[in-house]
């Protein structure tokens, strides 16, 4: 039997995915590039303009060479308490800078700040949870599966789902075919699903295509 799991709908996968990528690509382009400064960058010799002590770490504040940088941009950087006593002392910072993006560099003794992974990680739960969430409400009010008799061939379907009552008391089933079998074959409707027997009577539509077929209610 050919199954399909209806806990997501395409749209909301690629909502999901899309959501995904925006907060998690701008971190990894950011380590890759921290890690390309460390392995690949180029060892300079920048001039503090300024040391801060911050509890047992120090803020050194430093300008790049003109020779990586021409606009000489400001940075400052977190570091261990010896590389702020010596920068300090000696008005200068070794720093590894990624060729051609100034804004990316290095400082042996650096202290790593985590708190944009730890956004990120948050993020990315809070994702997880509203999935979960989604996921949970839409079985608790999936009704019970109806079971039908078809009364013809199953047709490629239309857009939408419809349990259509006609005056012959036999309904018009409309909806996404979620799981077929030799005989059978599972409608997914917006809050129930149609398990639809089909007989004598043939099914040319695939999981995951929309099929519409007149049955019988018999459960």
């Amino acid at each position: 039997m050919a199954q399909r799991r209806d806990g997501f709908r395409w749209g909301r996968l690629v909502t999901v995915v899309v959501a995904l990528l925006v907060i998690n690509v701008p971190l990894a382009v950011h380590e890759w590039e921290l890690h390309r400064a460390v392995t690949d960058g180029v060892l300079v010799t920048a001039t503090v303009t300024g040391v801060r002590q911050d509890g047992g770490d120090f803020d050194v504040s430093f300008r790049l060479p003109k020779s990586v940088d021409a606009d000489r941009t400001g940075h400052t950087v977190k570091v261990e308490q010896s590389v702020g006593e010596e920068a300090a002392r000696t008005k200068q910072l070794p720093v590894r800078v990624l060729k051609g993006s100034p804004q990316v560099f290095h400082v042996d003794g650096q202290v790593r700040s985590w708190t944009p992974l730890l956004v990120t990680l948050v993020a990315d739960a809070l994702i997880g949870l509203m999935l979960l969430l989604t996921w949970r409400r839409g079985r608790l009010v999936r009704r019970p599966t109806l079971v039908g008799i078809a009364l013809e061939d199953v047709r490629a379907g239309d857009d939408g789902s419809l349990l259509d009552r006609q005056e012959d008391d036999t309904y018009v089933v409309n909806g996404e075919v979620t799981s077929t079998g030799p005989t059978t074959l599972v409608v997914a409707l917006r809050d129930r699903d149609v398990e639809i027997q089909l007989r004598d009577h043939t099914n040319p539509v695939a999981v995951g295509e929309r099929a519409r077929v007149r049955t019988h209610l018999v459960g």
